[in-house]
């Protein structure tokens, strides 16, 4: 027996915002009841359908309001190793984290409709939307070390195998550099190759997510790419 009430943490579990405990109680029962399944995966299919009700360009002061509510409602900062390299972290649930869940959800629905509003390449927002329908999909916004202005956000699925990043309000990366993408396990961190100079100040990438993250990360390295972190962290969240 268990002490949890599961019947009202779909849209938790849906967030990403269960504890172990609860995530254990919860995926019990959810794959032996259709109605869990439906209501969870209608959770993720609500994004989209957000966004595609709403594709208009938003007000300035739309994302103005979003992006002073992300600035003042942070993530725990990680620990960072001289490398790239995070110890993992038992997940605390509390009201904070759930409001961080939130807020990067919603940041990615402006996201997909300001994308969308500015004449973004279909295929970007098909792929974000994919993503974002898959149950187990997660959204992060990484936590600026720079001190600099910009942001990213990373939503990913682990059973789909795919990522989508997006890097809001960037400075240019200096001549022959570009922003790199790290997928960071355990064992070792792997290039993701986005290397973008973000010369329009801003990064929108599709890209394969071939391992479970244990963190994600953003150097800038030589435009040509490199297998390993030459920069230093100026972005990064752990999951």
């Amino acid at each position: 027996m268990t002490d949890i009430d599961v019947h009202h943490l779909a849209a938790a579990y849906a967030l990403d915002a269960l504890d172990d405990r609860e995530r254990s109680a919860f995926e019990a029962h959810y794959g032996a009841c259709e109605v869990y399944g439906t209501d969870v995966a209608e959770f993720r299919q609500t994004l989209t359908h957000v966004a595609d009700s709403l594709a208009t360009p938003p007000p300035a002061s739309l994302k103005a309001s979003v992006m002073a509510d992300i600035a003042t409602t942070r993530q725990i900062s990680p620990s960072i190793a001289p490398v790239i390299a995070l110890n993992q972290r038992p997940r605390a649930r509390s009201l904070m984290a759930v409001m961080a869940a939130a807020a990067a959800l919603a940041l990615i629905i402006v996201g997909v409709v300001a994308l969308r509003g500015r004449s973004e390449p279909d295929s970007f927002s098909a792929d974000l939307a994919r993503v974002m329908e898959q149950p187990d999909s997660q959204v992060l916004s990484l936590e600026n070390k720079s001190g600099g202005e910009g942001s990213f956000k990373v939503a990913w699925s682990s059973t789909l195998g795919e990522a989508v990043l997006i890097g809001e309000n960037l400075p240019a990366a200096p001549d022959d550099k570009a922003y790199e993408l790290w997928l960071i396990t355990p064992d070792q961190a792997m290039a993701m190759y986005v290397l973008d100079p973000a010369a329009d100040g801003n990064v929108h990438r599709a890209l394969k997510a071939p391992a479970d993250p244990s963190a994600w990360a953003i150097t800038v390295e030589p435009a040509e790419g490199s297998p390993t972190a030459t920069g230093d962290i100026i972005f990064i969240a752990d999951v």
